[in-house]
């Protein structure tokens, strides 16, 4: 018996390859209406923010979970010497790694001492979407605590094209029901050494596998250089290690 193929001559239905019940068409956006922690290596992808200079992956502002977290400065990169098994004349002698900068994304949200994390939060409502008119990465949750008190959390975050060296992000909390008493701690980490929201050296850099990574660093990476607080402003400053 024959096989039979479509016929060149005969259009064919395009498959969206999108969940549109969770992606819904937007002309000016890409939206996600419902969370999801089964692809997050995508959705950070595809939810970051970057202007050329600094760029942010998608990560909740949260931090946890997540599969890959990233924070990087074009050119930032730290040096390592290659080990050839057999010397040679022209072989290359040192090699670069594009590094995590200390990841000021996380802000971490606690209602009367409950923290929000979207793996178990009970939403009423999900909204993420990154505005192609603006370039602002936009996030809106209702949340239902285990108390039964309910509020609104939004943030922004952008990077700015006209200051290639400021990111903005932004959180507002809003009590729909109940009060409660509400803390926000805004976080710089350096993961890059291992620092993550609850000390876990080994959930820092997130656990997604992906085989085209180099290897990661055995030792130190960046060297406190500078801290500050004055008038309201946090200043730290990092070097790395064998590039300065």
């Amino acid at each position: 018996m024959g096989h039979k193929y479509p016929s060149p001559h005969i259009p064919q239905p395009a498959v969206d390859p999108l969940d549109r019940s969770r992606f819904p068409a937007d002309e000016w956006a890409l939206v996600e209406s419902d969370y999801s922690n089964q692809d997050l290596g995508t959705t950070e992808t595809v939810f970051a923010v970057a202007n050329g200079y600094l760029g942010m992956r998608g990560n909740p502002e949260e931090g946890r979970d997540s599969h890959t977290h990233g924070t990087f400065v074009n050119g930032f990169h730290e040096t390592w010497p290659i080990h050839h098994a057999e010397e040679a004349y022209g072989l290359a002698r040192v090699g670069q790694t594009i590094i995590n900068a200390p990841d000021p994304k996380v802000m971490k949200l606690y209602v009367d001492d409950e923290p929000l994390l979207l793996d178990n939060a009970d939403l009423e409502h999900y909204d993420r979407r990154l505005s192609f008119a603006d370039g602002l990465l936009r996030r809106e949750v209702i949340w239902k605590t285990a108390s039964g008190k309910r509020l609104r959390v939004s943030t922004t975050r952008m990077t700015s094209f006209s200051d290639p060296h400021l990111a903005v992000l932004t959180m507002d909390v809003e009590m729909l029901s109940g009060d409660a008493a509400i803390v926000i701690s805004s976080q710089v980490l350096n993961r890059q050494d291992g620092s993550d929201e609850y000390h876990v050296k080994s959930a820092a850099m997130g656990e997604g596998a992906d085989p085209r990574k180099a290897e990661g660093f055995d030792r130190r990476v960046l060297d406190p250089r500078a801290s500050e607080v004055k008038d309201g402003r946090l200043l730290l400053g990092y070097r790395c290690h064998e590039s300065k």
